[in-house]
């Protein structure tokens, strides 16, 4: 065996970009930035807002890199060892302090404050040729543990026939969307920040939280000439702190067999502009389901019955960046479409099938990615169901707006102010839990500092 160390000299030319890998970089992580010479302002807008050539980067592994290596041959002259020299690990702090229009009981605080509300660690970079990562490990101030967060580790290749490039690849992970390469969609969306103090509405779909960190997903992608989107792939229940094989009937939420996924999408691309529109989903059924009241069904695993959700939704990106001016406009609408079996025999809902839908816009605008914010609405919409939700309206229809001023000194600090404003919350205006509480008690105004080196 020999080990032997170079320096490897990335060049921009697109057909060198190609054979090292292309697409896709999504999370503002400093060890991208380490790992290829780049500044934060190749692969982001502000983080952790994607540029087309972020998308790529994350599409193509986390791989691209120009630093030393340390690598190792056969015979063959095949590469069996390609390990960058400085290892890719970052670390990321949230500190907030909370004002809310009005405590949430008599006993609690209007104002609390978080420090650290978050505290993570990456390892985030190429692990091979072709096999990169994007691994985070979390301590959050409310449950007091260190745990494991979003993941995605993928392996990717590019191919290029007939005057086309195409980037394909395999995601493990172990979050519906964390590995999509657009912020339009649900585990990259805005407000990439909240407040822990903020109150939620009763439900929201499968698609957009409940599954996260308790699964794993394998998924098949491919992405062509930088504007054709394809993936597809399943996820299956993995808890953390628990074992599905072993805990009896105590569990609940689990995926019976696998939960189907998809992901279409279309980017078009043009002088400082670029466009996406695509449509995604997901097919779960859950065993011994827990409902939003949090009623709970506990039964063997090995007959328990299953509520089932399809989510269906289409997702909207503009994007206008050039060194003055960075804009970006999302938008998502996603319907669930609820036949809640389980629930509905054990009389923990009114109907035998609900309906749920989601709808989020966000416009962000920075200027010399410096100076900038963002204004958004959100709202939730569907089927009255006082049993399922448990609340006093029956309800989880809400509607809120977000505005947000951001400062960022530097490329990986970044302060905000922020508002969210709720115009309904769980189908009321006023009086929406049946002791005179108003959706604008749960007004909340956010002040916090975003570091990440």
């Amino acid at each position: 065996m020999r080990m032997l160390v170079k320096q490897y000299r990335w060049l921009l030319a697109a057909g060198v970009l190609a054979l090292t890998v292309l697409p896709q970089s999504a999370f503002a992580v400093p060890s991208y930035a380490r790992q290829t010479g780049l500044a934060c302002e190749a692969c982001h807008t502000v983080f952790p807002q994607l540029t087309p050539f972020g998308r790529v980067f994350k599409a193509s592994g986390y791989t691209l890199f120009n630093t030393l290596k340390v690598e190792d041959i056969n015979k063959l002259k095949q590469s069996t060892l390609s390990l960058s020299d400085i290892p890719p690990v970052s670390a990321m702090v949230m500190a907030g302090t909370s004002f809310a229009a009005k405590a949430n009981d008599p006993q609690s605080s209007s104002t609390s404050t978080d420090f650290p509300q978050q505290l993570s660690l990456f390892y985030a970079g190429r692990i091979a040729d072709n096999v990169g990562a994007y691994i985070q490990l979390t301590y959050d101030d409310q449950s007091g543990t260190i745990g494991i967060d979003n993941t995605d580790i993928r392996f990717a290749d590019v191919a290029n026939f007939d005057g086309h490039n195409l980037i394909y690849g395999v995601s493990l992970n172990n979050n519906p969307t964390v590995q999509d390469l657009w912020n339009s969609t649900p585990a990259w969306s805005q407000p990439f920040i909240g407040s822990p103090a903020l109150m939620s509405p009763a439900g929201i779909t499968q698609i957009e939280a409940p599954l996260a960190q308790s699964v794993a997903g394998l998924t098949a992608y491919a992405f062509m000439d930088q504007s054709f989107y394809a993936e597809a792939g399943v996820y299956r229940t993995a808890l953390q702190g628990a074992s599905v094989a072993n805990n009896g009937n105590i569990n609940n939420n689990i995926i019976a067999g696998v939960a189907p996924y998809w992901r279409f999408a279309y980017e078009r691309d043009w002088g400082d502009n670029s466009w996406e529109l695509g449509t995604l989903g997901l097919y779960t059924e859950l065993q011994n389901p827990i409902t939003p009241a949090g009623n709970a069904i506990n039964v063997s695993l090995q007959t328990a019955p299953t509520d089932k959700f399809l989510d269906a939704g289409l997702d909207t990106q503009y994007q206008y960046i050039n060194d003055d001016d960075q804009l970006s406009i999302d938008a998502r609408w996603i319907h669930e479409a609820q036949h809640l079996d389980a629930s509905y025999a054990a009389r923990f809902a009114n109907n035998a099938s609900d309906d749920l839908d989601s709808t989020n816009v966000v416009a962000t605008y920075y200027w010399r990615r410096k100076f900038g914010g963002a204004l958004g609405f959100f709202n939730l919409s569907g089927s009255q169901d006082p049993l399922y939700y448990g609340n006093f309206k029956g309800s989880s229809n809400s509607s809120w707006g977000m505005a947000e001023l951001d400062y960022v000194p530097w490329l990986n600090i970044k302060l905000g102010l922020q508002y969210t404003a709720y115009l309904k919350f769980n189908d009321a205006t006023s009086n929406y839990d049946g002791a005179g509480r108003s959706a604008s008690d749960n007004n909340l105004l956010y002040l916090y500092l975003w570091l990440a080196f």
